[in-house]
Order: structure tokens, then C-alpha cells, then sequence
């Protein structure tokens, strides 16, 4: 694979990781929303689990709230550079 394809460097796709609730768990899903990546039972391990994808993509981990708004302090904790 070409390593500055799109700037990711490893064929990986861009977007941030979502960490939302989805009835009775939470889900960790890419940016446009439509594809899971994992669930869990709890907000913790979820989020645990989406920051971790998020350092390995090198992209941002964002926590949402069941309300649907963000979690503000989220976005600048779990924000992943290099």
C-alpha cells in the first residue's frame, strides 16, 4: 500500500470514534454513524474500549451523552494526536 495515501498511511479510513448509547448499551461507532464497531454493557467500558481504537487510528474518541450531546470535556480528553 502507498503510505501517504490520504495522509493515514496505513489504508486505514479517516474518522473519529463515537461512543453512544444504543438502547440498553453503549457502541462505539465510526463518524458517519451507521457502522458498529463494538457495543458494551457499560458507558465505561465502552469508552474504554473507543479510546483505545481511536489511539490506534490516530483519530479523535468523542463520548456522547444519552441525550445525544457530546460530552465537551470528551472531545479535548480523549483527543488522540500522533
Amino acid at each position: 500500500m502507498d503510505p501517504s495515501a490520504k495522509g493515514w498511511g496505513f489504508g486505514m479510513a479517516a474518522g473519529d470514534i463515537h461512543t453512544v448509547p444504543r438502547g440498553d448499551r453503549w457502541a462505539n461507532v465510526f463518524e458517519d454513524g451507521d457502522r458498529l464497531i463494538v457495543s458494551a454493557g457499560t458507558k465505561e467500558t465502552a469508552a474504554r474500549m473507543g479510546r483505545e481504537l481511536a489511539r490506534l487510528r490516530g483519530v479523535r474518541h468523542i463520548i456522547h451523552e444519552p441525550d445525544e450531546r457530546a460530552d465537551a470535556a470528551g472531545r479535548a480528553r480523549d483527543l488522540v494526536r500522533g
